[in-house]
């Protein structure tokens, strides 16, 4: 007498032929397929395309002195810090907010596509901006290792991205390079009169030197430094400085 497995929830080796995704509906794989497509277009991929899942670095434009800061806890960044700026990641494209600040769109796209069309962005309710990014690399300092993205959308912060790709770009077409293409740049600031607000700042990415995208050359490696002899408790004035967030 043949068994059947009573648990309605037991795995069925040929249920619905072996290895079948779904069963085919009735008007065939075509006509499938057509819809599949069409339920996709409906999909907005654009809106999450540019994002990188780094830490974001900002520039306060309108603080009192002008920041460089990253990540939730706004890090200032250190003054003497260096900087990679992989030119693999430059993007472009246009970002939308609401009343109250919040992200509501965002259509960014790498800087080898077409920039998006403004005339056909989704109607959000919220003017659409312009944006720029491109993602970084700490070299030095307290933050050496930690990867971050940079978007922007002031004119000043624009200015400076378009900078580094006119930069890159010169750099290639030179042949001069050696393979190395990445800028090592600081993060500076500068600033110009508003009319309105006054003393107004805005980012300065000043290269100072450039890598191959395989990273920084090994330096030599020197004799560890002799043994020290014990000294006594660090006085306060030798207690290492803490970090500030903006």
């Amino acid at each position: 007498m043949t068994k059947y497995d009573s648990d309605p929830d037991h795995d069925q080796a040929n249920d619905n032929g072996a290895g079948a995704v779904a069963p085919a509906p009735a008007g065939g794989a075509l006509t499938s397929l057509t819809a599949l497509g069409t339920v996709l277009n409906t999909v907005d991929i654009a809106s999450v395309a540019g994002r990188s899942g780094l830490p974001m670095m900002s520039f306060k434009a309108r603080d009192n002195n002008g920041t460089w800061a990253f990540g939730q806890k706004k890090t200032i960044v250190e003054d003497d810090s260096t900087w990679a700026v992989n030119p693999q990641t430059f993007q472009r494209g246009f970002i939308c907010f609401d009343g109250n600040n919040k992200v509501i769109g965002e259509q960014l796209l790498p800087v080898s596509k077409k920039m998006p069309d403004a005339s056909e962005l989704p109607d959000k309710g919220f003017e659409w901006q312009q944006q720029w990014a491109v993602n970084m690399k700490c070299l030095s300092g307290a933050d050496a290792g930690i990867e971050v993205a940079f978007k922007t959308t002031t004119v000043g912060g624009i200015q400076a991205v378009a900078g580094l790709i006119g930069a890159v770009r010169d750099r290639l077409n030179s042949g001069q390079h050696d393979g190395k293409i990445v800028p090592i740049v600081h993060l500076e600031k500068d600033s110009y009169p508003h009319e309105k607000h006054g003393k107004t700042w805005y980012p300065v990415m000043t290269i100072t030197d450039w890598m191959s995208l395989d990273g920084p050359a090994t330096a030599p490696t020197s004799p560890p430094p002799p043994p020290t002899p014990p000294t006594s408790p660090t006085s306060a004035a030798e207690q290492p400085r803490r970090r500030r967030v903006a």
